[in-house]
């Protein structure tokens, strides 16, 4: 994997391959996720390594470095690439360092992280797919990463906040779907009123949200 592809400055590229069993049989894991290693991931990149003593950033918090790894995955079949989510969420979870995933096939590159849960970019042209460095210590760096993930922009300020302001909108998004599904099938006049009155209070709390408010 090229790493200047991701714009990251020269103090912090490693650019080395790392055994894909380094991972499988030193964390737990279960013959699924482990097949996901096999069959999905070609090669693993230790692509960068963001550190006091690379980046000149203090620590910050709990995050002392920040990993970028480069996973090359197998190109899809005409249904798409798949990723190995299970893998990667194996990963994130078992490693002591904060680490930025940067999968890559067929000339494009999704990049994910995992905060509460696993969240990901769109598939972009490796051209393209970039991270910015911003913050004064390295908590506010991983912060700022996690937001051009989830958000698509680099502003660290409350992070914890607006990724639970989002997935609440999601959320509501869901239930409002599958109310309106409902309000077309119920035949009782009174639960159909109770569904229309749910989806109003559905629809101006997503207003707020969505506001900031």
């Amino acid at each position: 994997m090229n790493s200047l592809m991701l714009g990251l400055p020269s103090t912090v590229l490693v650019g080395k391959t790392m055994p894909k069993k380094l991972f499988y049989e030193f964390l737990a894991t279960t013959a699924a996720v482990k097949d996901e290693f096999v069959r999905l991931i070609m090669r693993i990149d230790m692509v960068a390594s963001i550190k006091e003593e690379t980046l000149h950033i203090p620590a910050g918090g709990e995050v002392n470095e920040i990993d970028v790894l480069g996973l090359c995955l197998r190109a899809g079949d005409g249904e798409g690439v798949e990723v190995p989510y299970a893998a990667i969420d194996l990963i994130a979870k078992g490693v002591p360092n904060k680490v930025l995933f940067a999968c890559e096939a067929n000339g494009t590159m999704k990049l994910l992280v995992r905060r509460d849960r696993l969240y990901e970019t769109t598939w972009l042209p490796c051209g393209v797919a970039s991270v910015e460095l911003r913050g004064t210590t390295l908590s506010e760096l991983w912060d700022s990463l996690c937001s051009q993930v989830v958000f698509g922009n680099s502003e660290p300020g409350d992070f914890a906040g607006r990724v639970e302001r989002k997935n609440r909108i999601e959320e509501l998004q869901r239930e409002l779907v599958s109310i309106n599904k409902k309000r077309k099938s119920e035949k009782q006049i009174a639960k159909r009123n109770a569904l229309f009155d749910r989806a109003r209070a559905i629809k101006q709390e997503l207003a707020r949200l969505e506001a900031g408010v």
